[in-house]
Parts: structure tokens; sequence; C-alpha cells
């Protein structure tokens, strides 16, 4: 059974795990405006079994508002039939409120196995769900330099013959912040985070975000920040950034190195990499780049399209 919820749902209200994304006091920073939250309840279970959030305005609805994911999130034990009964329960909620658009971005599917199940039903209501390509590395005892290709090993050696060394320091979060903003406007790519912003999230979460710098003399040379998507699980490469002037050495390998090894002392499962394509047409560089490390592909749904009548 649908409910509509007046609150943002606890960890101690659900039968499923809640991802950083999904917890209270990211949907409160996210925005200072309510989302709408729904929650289905079967009759056998005292706890919520799915849950959505959408931000309404100007008839669209928008999920999440500002984080890397959100839209639907659900319980393995949800029977397909639920899992649909829930989806069409929520869309014909929005348009009886005049809502016409829904934007929406999933988690990435590797996430949880029962996640192909979601991309299934979100499709039958769409037809302009688009499968992003995701990647990401499994994170097991296996050493980074046995998991990555001949290409990536030479130059990763080359990097560890120089003095380049990491800092986690959380008092050079200004520093950080300016050199990723220099990096993508060289690369023409649009920061979409503010100062502000960007230094809040590490204020607010200071155990969910950890920043990861690889300096050479002083100066970055690439940087990156790891999300603790959920503990022990899912462990993600946020913002990264790299001086162009260091292509030769691709001193991202040995930060996601370091990463990699801060997964498998911290039992993680999965490292993930993000998506390697926009608007689902391939970046493949950056996609060879990511398997050259031993990545695994799946997808990550995402759109922006009409409700349809079903």
């Amino acid at each position: 059974m649908l409910h509509l919820l007046n609150h943002y749902a606890t960890q101690e209200e659900c039968s499923f795990t809640l991802s950083l994304f999904f917890q209270p006091e990211h949907l409160r920073w996210q925005s200072t405006r309510q989302a709408v939250g729904f929650a289905w309840q079967s009759n056998d279970n005292a706890k919520w079994q799915a849950l959505a959030y959408f931000w309404l305005e100007n008839q669209q609805a928008k999920s999440p508002f500002a984080a890397s994911f959100g839209g639907f999130d659900f319980d393995n034990e949800l029977s397909d039939k639920q899992l649909f009964a829930f989806v069409e329960a929520v869309f014909y909620w929005l348009k009886t409120q005049q809502i016409h658009t829904v934007q929406i971005i999933q988690a990435p599917v590797c996430y949880q196995v029962h996640y192909p199940r979601l991309q299934k039903v979100l499709a039958f209501f769409s037809t302009n769900i688009i499968s992003e390509t995701n990647q990401h590395l499994i994170v097991s005892d296996i050493p980074f330099s046995k998991i990555i290709n001949p290409t990536a090993k030479r130059r990763l050696a080359k990097c560890e013959k120089e003095d380049f060394t990491l800092d986690i320091n959380l008092q050079k979060l200004h520093e950080q912040y300016d050199f990723i903003k220099k990096a993508r406007f060289a690369k023409g790519i649009p920061l979409t985070i503010s100062q502000i912003r960007f230094l809040s999230l590490f204020e607010t979460f200071p155990e969910s975000f950890i920043p990861f710098t690889l300096y050479h003399k002083h100066q970055i040379i690439t940087t990156c920040t790891a999300v603790v998507v959920v503990p022990q699980q899912i462990l993600y490469y946020f913002l990264p950034a790299s001086d162009i002037a260091y292509n030769t050495f691709s001193p991202s390998i040995l930060l996601i190195k370091h990463l990699y090894e801060y997964a498998q002392t911290n039992h993680f499962q999965i490292l993930d990499l993000g998506i390697s394509s926009v608007n689902g047409i391939l970046n493949e560089s950056l996609f060879r780049f990511k398997r050259n490390l031993g990545a695994f592909t799946t997808t990550k749904p995402t759109g922006k399209f009409e409700l349809l009548d079903r």
C-alpha cells in the first residue's frame, strides 16, 4: 500500500539499508524545500519496504535535487508485482498534482542485485530512460596491481618512482576545490557545486566525505573525494580532477590505488568509479581508462520524461 510521508524516513523505519542519499540528513542538505515522500508497506510488514522522494516545481518532479542519485529504492523482498504497483502509484499521484515531467537519476544497478528489476519497471512507464554506462571495481583481497592491465601497471610503476605524496587533510579543502575548478575549466567541464556547498559536505557529513589528493613538490596534481555511500559496501569516486601537465604519468591511477586500498582496509565491496557516458553517449577514452583498471561495466538509469497514460 502506498503512503505519503510527512517526514523523511529514518533507518529504523525501513526494512532495507538506506544509502547516504536517502538518509534524512542528506535529503535536508539537498534543499531547504521539503520533498514529497512516498513509501510502500505490505500488510504483513511493519516497516517501509520502498521509498521515493521528489521535489515538485513548475509541473515537474525531480529526484534527486542535489545528489549523485535518488529516485526509488526498495527491499529485495518486495515482489515484482509490488514494485510495479509502487512505481505506478507514485507516478499516478504525481499526475493528480498536474505533474507532467519527471527527472530522475537512479543508483547504478551494480549497487544491489535486485536493482535491474527496477530498471525494467521504469522502462514500462517511459521510453526516454537512458542507461548511462557506469563502471566499478570489485574490492577483494587481490592487490590493485593484480587487477589492472599491463598498460595501467606500467603507468602506476612510473608514478611510484616519483615523489608523489598522498594527503587526506581536511584543512586543505579550499585548495582542493580551487584545483578542481581550474582543472575542469581547462577541459571545458562545468563544475555544478559551489565552494560553499562543497565545503559543507565535509562539515555536515564528516564520516562520509574524505578528500584524497596527490601532491608533487607541494603542488596538487590530482584529487577526488571518496564518498561512503553505504558503510562497508559502497565507496564512490567523486569529483575527480587532474593536472593535464601530468598526463604522461596518469597519476589518477595511483590515486585510485589509494582509494582501492582504503576500501580493502575498511571492508567495502564496491568502488564505484562513476559514469563514463553523458546522455547515453560513451566517452570512449574514459571508458577505456577505467576498463584498464579492471573495472566492470553496468548501467545507471537516468532520464527526463513525460508521464504516460498506462
